[in-house]
């Protein structure tokens, strides 16, 4: 949900609000709208302090972190500000925007769609002895316009006879929080500090059996190759360096040490253009990726489920492996799993790497031998006679098990952004 919804949303509770003003702050829902009103006209610090007075009142209310999130981002409290989101976006989810009712000397709790959170009715605070007493008009007294979901009812309850409890998300509103975590999110990750130049391990090339012949189609021949001696980096590309370098983050699963994903294949060559490096060839990939051994994975020939980052039990996919775990349900910080015998993190699992090189079925069967940098294609943006995928190596958080193969392979149009592909430079 985007920003109009909520404009129109607080000038509705500001209306009514000015329109019948109550004179003190009584309970969370008087604090509340002050807060609605006072952000309304601008007044941040205002409104700071009466929704979070609201929240101390009813501290599990998603309708009071989802302003206050607001309101603590434009005061620039980005951390406040993430806890607020983080814990909207770890609440159920619905479809309607329904809440729990709890109405004085009524037994059980109903559930009901919120019309509207302030009304006045027409006679309220005028039929009243005191008016012609001493003259004075008594305090309006507040409702609530509520839809009774059971019962298919319109009811008008004052304020002081209900309890609503904002325990499920609606879907427009998790959305427009989402919108908000990620801009919570890209600031912390411009604000945090640089940890230096990137580790690079150096290695001293050589040759080595590329391929598999127990995989898919695309993965053999298994075949020779040698690569000269290059620099790699230890890591894949972090979200802060990457939007320290290109000024932007696409990633979904946001943090500053995890590494960027929704990358497309040119920004991923432009970001290792401007620190002065490249993509690796997929030969080099392969031969960094290996360590050294030859088994199906750089660990042996069983699958290992400490040792990468794949779609485990917590995965959203539906080719999770039920019955393991990583730890991680999606992306995980950079490092967080051992490194191959190379001493290079996360070469498999996390995210999935682009590399260099074109993708063929039979790349395989017409590689040279000596540093290899894949087919060569006359025109890139035609089908024709032209390749429009590159290859990605290495797996990933959403990809299963086999894809933590050394020699697992795919290509992927190389102007498409996946949440499950980075890469790493090399030197």
């Amino acid at each position: 949900m985007g920003m109009p919804f909520f404009k129109n949303t607080v000038c509705l509770f500001v209306l009514s609000f000015f329109l019948f003003p109550v004179l003190g702050i009584a309970d969370v829902v008087d604090e509340t709208l002050m807060g609605d009103a006072k952000l309304a006209q601008g007044e941040i610090r205002a409104a700071e302090e009466h929704y979070t007075a609201a929240l101390k009142m009813d501290p599990d209310s998603w309708r009071i972190m989802r302003f206050l999130a607001e309101v603590k981002f434009q005061l620039g409290k980005y951390g406040e500000a993430r806890q607020l989101v983080d814990r909207v976006l770890a609440m159920e989810v619905i479809q309607r925007n329904t809440v729990m009712v709890t109405v004085a000397g009524e037994p059980e709790p109903f559930e009901a769609e919120i019309v509207d959170e302030r009304v006045i009715t027409p006679d309220n605070g005028k039929n009243n002895m005191r008016n012609y007493v001493d003259g004075e008009e008594a305090k309006a007294i507040p409702h609530y316009r509520l839809f009774n979901v059971k019962t298919g009812k319109m009811l008008l309850i004052p304020h002081r006879d209900a309890k609503i409890k904002y325990e499920k998300v609606p879907t427009r509103v998790y959305a427009y929080v989402q919108e908000l975590h990620a801009k919570v999110e890209n600031k912390l990750i411009s604000m945090a500090e640089t940890k230096g130049p990137v580790e690079m391990i150096e290695l001293k090339g050589g040759c080595y059996k590329m391929g598999t012949e127990t995989g898919a189609m695309s993965e053999g021949p298994v075949h020779e190759v040698c690569v000269k001696p290059f620099k790699m980096d230890k890591l894949e590309v972090t979200q802060r360096d990457f939007q320290a370098t290109m000024g932007h983050n696409p990633s979904r699963f946001k943090g500053a040490d995890r590494p960027v994903e929704m990358v497309i294949w040119d920004e991923a060559t432009e970001y290792c253009k401007k620190s002065d490096k490249r993509l690796p060839t997929e030969a080099e990939w392969e031969y960094a990726a290996r360590g050294g051994t030859t088994t199906e994975y750089y660990w042996g020939n069983e699958f290992d489920a400490t040792k990468s980052n794949f779609c485990d039990s917590t995965c959203i996919s539906n080719i999770r492996t039920k019955d393991l775990s990583d730890g991680f349900p999606a992306t995980a910080p950079v490092g967080s799993f051992p490194a191959n015998p190379f001493g290079l993190h996360d070469m498999v699992g996390n995210v999935n790497e682009w590399v260099s090189d074109w993708f063929s079925e039979r790349a395989y069967t017409t590689s040279v031998k000596d540093n290899p940098q894949g087919p060569v294609y006359a025109n890139r943006s035609g089908r024709r006679g032209g390749g429009t995928q590159k290859v990605y190596r290495g797996g990933s958080w959403r990809t299963d098990i086999d894809s933590q193969r050394s020699a697992w392979r795919k290509g992927f149009e190389a102007d498409y952004r996946l949440d499950g592909t980075g890469f790493r430079c090399v030197h």
